[in-house]
């Protein structure tokens, strides 16, 4: 059950009831342990680790959580005047939060700490901390695009000069170079450009232009393969035939709505949440003394559209593709796709049937129906929402195109690969 007081989001597990109405002389509350979670519940990356540590409280709990919902700005200990805690985990947003966490002088877990707070003149350099095995998932990354015959690479960053990132990077570049291969880096963004966008696209997109292509980018977190798809599309780079982009965390939201859908290596956040919540409970029980320093490992590569790419090195045929990808569900011709290319038709058949053995309309129907599984599969929107969408003209006639081509109705198709 839940007591929320304003933002501020305390939780109590089924375990917890029981025991507070067994005790005679003092409350449960004094009893069980206070743990304050600093963790933004605005992001889906965070709420996957709260969900690890809820998932360990369940089991070895009861503890008493204090959880402020929103973002990095809302983050923030209860008043440590009235509130008697026993531990926190954090990912400490600002020098404010950081003070007001030595101050507490609890058992602490700190999440992917930040440069400042590993000096070992920062008192929080004594807490134990959870890290992303940033070193792996390079390694991951890497390996997935040189399984895939990537020869042209490139790494960009997070916008801020953060340890992860560096690590990240190094690790990237390091694995490259074992396989035989150079790798370049985009240069960190100055104070101006980190704080405008528009301004960094454009020089990100000049960047991208002089790599030689076919390039694979790999960047830091999905926010910043977001960023990369942008400036690929300011620059007229078709994703994925000249530029592959690959992040990090499987952020549903970012890469699911990001164009192309972005490929990203999976991150079990609740995994983590769980890490951290485990490390504290040992911390607050004295079972466990000194530093301590956990890393979690990356799971595997969720392929999208932004990687999986067709060896394809005609040029007419890579913007004619990009063109269908982008277009596909406004029930466009094969007409308008050589309009877009200037060429006749007939001649644009030629070359499909050449580079990639199908005719255009077939392409198009591909890329439609690849679009219609992915809604079935991961939107609750209703079939004939999904016709109207993808440019068919009934839901009976997309049932009867769904089943030729995926051996199944949709309803069962939604039924089996539905979230």
């Amino acid at each position: 059950m839940f007591d929320v007081y304003g933002s501020s989001l305390t939780v109590y597990t089924a375990r917890m009831v029981k025991q507070r109405s067994r005790t005679k002389k003092k409350t449960a509350r004094q009893k069980i342990p206070q743990v304050a979670i600093l963790l933004e519940s605005s992001h889906e990356i965070s709420r996957g680790m709260i969900r690890g540590i809820l998932a360990y409280v369940r089991l070895y709990g009861p503890w008493a959580l204090h959880l402020e919902s929103g973002g990095w700005s809302d983050q923030k200990l209860p008043d440590l005047d009235v509130w008697r805690g026993n531990g926190i985990i954090a990912r400490v947003p600002t020098p404010n939060v950081a003070a007001d966490v030595v101050a507490a002088r609890l058992p602490t877990v700190l999440i992917d700490p930040v440069d400042a707070y590993l000096d070992p003149t920062h008192p929080l350099s004594r807490c134990s901390r959870i890290e992303c095995d940033s070193a792996e998932v390079a390694r991951r990354a890497a390996d997935y695009y040189l399984a895939n015959d990537f020869t042209h690479f490139a790494f960009v960053g997070a916008p801020s000069d953060l340890n992860w990132s560096r690590r990240r990077q190094e690790a990237f570049v390091r694995r490259l170079g074992e396989a035989g291969h150079s790798c370049a880096v985009y240069q960190t963004p100055s104070d101006a450009e980190r704080g405008e966008w528009e301004i960094e696209r454009q020089r990100m997109s000049r960047w991208l232009r002089k790599l030689p292509k076919p390039l694979a980018v790999f960047a830091a977190n999905d926010a910043r393969g977001r960023q990369v798809l942008n400036a690929c599309l300011a620059a007229n780079l078709p994703v994925p035939y000249e530029v592959a982009v690959l992040g990090v965390n499987n952020d549903v939201m970012i890469c699911e709505t990001s164009q192309p859908p972005l490929s990203s290596v999976a991150v079990d956040m609740e995994q983590a949440g769980y890490a951290a919540a485990e490390l504290l409970d040992h911390l607050m029980r004295k079972t466990q003394r000194g530093q301590q320093c956990v890393l979690f490992k990356p799971q595997d590569v969720v392929a999208r559209a932004s990687t999986q790419r067709l060896q394809v090195n005609d040029r007419l045929v890579i913007r004619a593709l990009e063109y269908i990808r982008i277009n596909a569900g406004l029930n466009i011709r094969v007409s308008d796709v050589a309009d877009h290319v200037g060429v006749t038709p007939r001649w644009l058949e030629k070359r499909f049937a050449q580079t990639l053995a199908r005719s255009v309309m077939d392409e198009i129907q591909r890329v439609r129906m690849d679009t219609v599984s992915s809604l079935v599969a991961k939107s609750g929107l209703a079939f004939a929402e999904i016709a109207r969408r993808c440019g068919f003209t009934s839901a009976n006639h997309l049932g009867v195109l769904f089943r030729q081509t995926f051996g199944t109705t949709m309803s069962a198709f939604r039924k089996k690969n539905g979230r």
